[in-house]
């Protein structure tokens, strides 16, 4: 089974982070070491990889905030860290990835909490990502244009009528 270069940038921006967090290596080493190497060389994916790895580095304060504010019931210290980190990589994407939609970065986060997670992850990871997305949109800083409006429509209905549900 082939791979999208997409979601292989990913599996290395996760192994990359991860490896930041528990080697105490510079962020450089592990971008020249850990990151370049792993990262596909086609489809703008080493571009995304790179800038992926670098934009959650320096918002992981906002995102983490973002992340505690919608983590309901969880203190974000308690979270598992690989699960933490697939939740930086997607908050960042909602924040900073203009053509990538919401509703990929949610699939390709439940992926990557199904492969390098446990299994009670995904849900985890998903019910956390709905909860920043809506918020996101209803706060105006989920911002998406060209092909990151794929799929809107649909998620705006799925996250309203969910809300209206919860209420």
């Amino acid at each position: 089974m082939t791979v999208h270069p997409r979601r292989r940038a990913r599996y290395a921006v996760l192994q990359s982070l991860y490896a930041l967090m528990h080697s105490g290596d510079s962020q450089s080493h592990i971008c020249q070491t850990v990151l370049k190497p792993r990262l596909p060389r086609q489809d703008g994916a080493m571009q995304m990889g790179f800038e992926l790895f670098e934009k959650v580095i320096i918002n992981h304060k906002l995102i983490d905030q973002i992340i505690s504010e919608n983590a309901q019931n969880w203190d974000i210290e308690r979270i598992l860290k690989i699960d933490l980190i697939i939740l930086r990589m997607a908050v960042c994407e909602f924040l900073h990835f203009e053509q990538v939609p919401p509703k990929a970065t949610i699939n390709e986060a439940i992926d990557l909490a199904k492969i390098f997670s446990t299994e009670d992850s995904k849900n985890f990871v998903n019910g956390v990502l709905d909860s920043i997305a809506f918020k996101l949109r209803k706060d105006g800083r989920l911002i998406k244009s060209g092909t990151g409006l794929q799929g809107w429509d649909e998620m705006v209905k799925h996250q309203d009528s969910q809300h209206q549900e919860s209420q």
